[in-house]
């Protein structure tokens, strides 16, 4: 369409209908890319302004002096000072022409004219509501404010231009990046301010695309898609993945680019569609791959790693894991890229991704190999608990209970400083199972394990060791309490056999029985001999039987762990 618009501008230029040509280079933003067909349009305006001046045309090559100035005068500063001129002149002929005056405010804005600038974007805005000259002006006016008020920043959405629309999204998302202590209030008006406005640049296009609305102006796929983008992006952002999914496939279908893709293959793996967000990852990969900067190369690679995993596809995520850390190791280790936290992250799922796919492969891991990989890495990323935990995990291997739990207390020192939730959780899950396997120390690691859930573990084998260890305390109210956690979860734990839920209704109603809770004492135990039929077991159910309608006190079989 923007051809057809360049044509049609053409055809009304020659045929003295300026207003039209203007309209159509100017507010369907159709002026050719071209140099050499700018030259053409420059040339024959200037000779027909000369004959006879026009405000439109006026307007016209003042908008070729502000963007397109090397085809007349290399001179940025020169070429402003002509629009200027031309804007004044085109003002001069019709004081309510939108595009001179909206011209001359922007050729003194360049020129750091302040006080003319704003006298002309408010001229321009008074002749046609613009929110990006809204946005203009409220920099203008608080340009020397270090902290500026931005509830007096006050924008309309109205516009009828999708360009207009899209591009105060951008500024707004602009002023919302360089003002990180901006009031909370003014941050969230303003957050949703640039939702709307991205969503009425996304409704205009839409209705003149497939809405064959007939409005040639905004018939701008490339624009469309665009909009879709930015739209897209801030959805996810807002977790509606979906919506986020389905804007983005529009924008898609009229104009891929890579940054259209990545936003839609983040919003599929955000929505658990693995499958989908693999797709896209590797259609990043095949034709856009020569675009990536280092951080997006590595963050696609990670999707992948990431997808695979989740599918339990674990040959693929291991590849891909070892491809994220041969790219991360061939990078010159002084490069400041590398401390960046998305390259963190990434780096740190691939460990994570390795050292689980390796084990659900039953792969032999070079232990001394790893030690290696993590102490590299650890060099770079010296307060990262997800590596300080995978290098604990080597010591592990190697039998240094003591390193393995120094290497664990640093992650959980790191994760809580960093907020990281899971990593404390592991750590202390971790240090919970070395001190009550290896080392013995069961009061030791139920603390541990009880520390793991005070952060949110609610995984089975958390509960499971918390109430074992519970059990050897003889901890009964707390073996209750941790046995039947893991009873809650053990649906949805794969991997869990027999004799280990038989054990652990064994260790609940074994505790049952000491506290006196016979009745339910009897029925735990009777689940633990219908899965396990262990001797102990069934000498404590009898026990419990006995007791059953009378009073007695503390007791537990001398046959039990």
């Amino acid at each position: 369409m923007k051809e057809i618009l360049h044509q049609k501008a053409w055809e009304a230029l020659n045929a003295g209908n300026y207003a039209l040509a203007a309209r159509n280079w100017l507010d369907g933003y159709a002026l050719p890319d071209s140099l050499a067909e700018l030259k053409k349009i420059f040339r024959h305006i200037t000779a027909l302004n000369e004959e006879a001046p026009h405000p439109d045309l006026y307007a016209i090559l003042g908008l070729i002096a502000l963007d397109h100035n090397e085809i007349f005068d290399p001179n940025r500063e020169n070429a402003l000072t002509k629009c200027l001129d031309w804007s004044i002149n085109g003002a001069g002929i019709d004081p309510e022409h939108y595009h001179c005056s909206r011209n001359a405010g922007s050729a003194l804005y360049w020129l750091n004219d302040w006080k003319g600038a704003l006298r002309y974007y408010e001229i321009s805005n008074q002749l046609r509501s613009s929110p990006v000259l809204q946005i203009r002006i409220f920099n203008i006016r608080h340009r020397n404010q270090k902290h500026p008020d931005f509830s007096e920043l006050k924008i309309s959405t109205d516009t009828n231009s999708g360009m207009e629309a899209y591009n105060a999204g951008v500024e707004i998302n602009r002023i919302l990046a360089q003002n990180p202590d901006m009031a909370e209030a003014e941050k969230q008006r303003l957050t949703q301010l640039k939702i709307e406005l991205y969503e009425r640049s996304y409704q205009l296009y839409k209705n003149a695309i497939t809405g064959g609305n007939g409005d040639e102006l905004n018939h701008d796929p490339h624009t469309f898609a665009m909009s879709c983008n930015n739209l897209a992006r801030e959805l996810t952002i807002r977790g509606a993945y979906q919506e986020a999914i389905a804007v983005a496939s529009e924008g898609i279908a009229q104009s891929r680019f890579m940054f259209i893709l990545l936003n839609r293959m983040d919003s599929y793996s955000h929505a658990r569609m693995p499958e989908k967000a693999m797709s896209d990852a590797k259609l990043l990969l095949e034709e856009y791959a020569d675009e990536m900067d280092f951080i997006t190369l590595i963050s696609v690679i990670d999707c992948l790693a990431f997808s695979h995993s989740d599918l339990k596809q674990y040959e693929e995520a291991l590849y891909w894991a070892d491809e994220g850390l041969q790219l991360y190791y061939e990078t010159d280790p002084a490069d400041t890229i590398l401390q960046h936290e998305d390259v963190t992250r990434c780096v740190t799922n691939f460990f994570i991704f390795k050292a689980e796919a390796s084990a659900a492969l039953g792969v032999e891991t070079d232990t001394t190999n790893n030690a290696v990989e993590a102490d590299y890495l650890l060099e770079n990323m010296p307060d990262n608990p997800s590596l300080m935990i995978s290098r604990a995990d080597a010591f592990v291997k190697e039998g240094k209970w003591e390193k393995a739990l120094d290497c664990y207390d640093q992650a959980i020192h790191f994760g809580l400083e960093q907020n990281r939730e899971r990593s404390v959780q592991v750590a202390f899950y971790n240090q919970g199972y070395i001190l009550e396997v290896h080392l013995k120390n069961s009061a030791a690691a139920l603390e541990s394990f009880e520390q793991s859930m005070h952060y949110g573990n609610r995984d089975f084998w958390c509960f499971y060791w918390a109430a074992h260890t519970a059990y050897h305390l003889l901890e009964n109210e707390k073996t209750v309490n941790y046995g039947t956690w893991a009873l809650s979860v053990m649906p949805v734990q794969e991997g869990v056999t027999d004799d280990v839920a038989a054990e652990i209704y064994e260790h609940i109603g074994s505790a049952q029985l000491d506290l006196g809770n016979y009745d339910e004492a009897v029925k735990n135990l009777q689940q633990s001999l219908q899965l396990n039929d262990l001797p102990h077991t069934r000498t404590n159910l009898n026990t419990a039987r006995s007791h059953i309608n009378k009073k007695g006190g503390f007791f537990r079989s001398l046959f039990g762990k």
